[in-house]
């Protein structure tokens, strides 16, 4: 039976994505760099952890670490990636950045609605960045792109997670409560109204060996973080089925 909640987990290697599947997610989200926030994953990254799975993969498209701000080379080279991830499977991207009064950059995410169709348009955290969250939700809460992902201005998700029930009421898309999604917080944010969550799920694996040139420590997807998200939400999904009942 399909859940009636959507768990998207970050990935960043097709090991991830193996550990994510099997801890019970329902979306992969392909991203590199975890430690710098996410940026956009190699091509290699992104062609095996789509074909490492068969639920919907989302690739996350942020050309460099940094701010938000993006040049006009950049944004050439967020739509190109988008073009290509598409092509190879991937059922959504997620895009996002500022302007340069440090708004959302809605004429990126208009241009790739026009070239992708907005079913394949995940719109980033970058909402979260702009010094009025719910003056651009009011923006984009109409347009037709696949889904959002916030803590509406707050951090993490928990904080937020109030405005975000009201903006889900509002909006013709599906928002995905982002920004530290632990089992407890999922469980409440469900209780509250919210169904789309998207979580890191991961643990540090220590250092394998100290590298004299580069960060050593590795932080992968843990399954059992994972599957704890899961078994919080379908608890939270049975309590209000009983209360239903009653």
């Amino acid at each position: 039976m399909e859940q009636p909640f959507d768990l998207q987990i970050i990935c960043s290697t097709p090991g991830d994505v193996a550990r994510a599947t099997r801890g019970g997610a329902t979306r992969i989200e392909v991203a590199g760099c975890y430690t710098a926030g996410g940026v956009t994953p190699s091509p290699g990254i992104i062609r095996h952890c789509i074909e490492a799975t068969d639920l919907p993969v989302t690739v996350s498209l942020r050309p460099r670490e940094g701010h938000l701000v993006y040049t006009a080379s950049e944004r050439d080279i967020i739509l190109h990636d988008a073009e290509w991830s598409l092509a190879q499977g991937a059922r959504t991207v997620l895009i996002g950045g500022l302007d340069g009064r440090l708004n959302l950059d809605l004429d990126l995410i208009e241009t790739a609605i026009k070239q992708f169709g907005g079913e394949h348009i995940m719109v980033s955290r970058a909402i979260d960045s702009v010094r009025k969250p719910h003056e651009a939700f009011e923006h984009i809460k109409s347009w037709p792109i696949q889904s959002l992902a916030s803590s509406a201005g707050a951090g993490n998700a928990i904080k937020g997670h109030e405005k975000l029930v009201g903006w889900q009421a509002e909006a013709d898309f599906d928002i995905f409560a982002s920004g530290a999604v632990l089992p407890s917080g999922a469980a409440r944010m469900w209780s509250a109204g919210l169904s789309c969550f998207r979580a890191s799920a991961r643990h540090s694996a220590g250092v394998a060996h100290e590298g004299r040139w580069f960060e050593g420590e590795l932080y992968p997807v843990d399954a059992r973080r994972v599957e704890h998200l899961v078994r919080a939400l379908t608890k939270a999904v049975a309590a209000e089925e009983e209360d239903d009942q009653d």
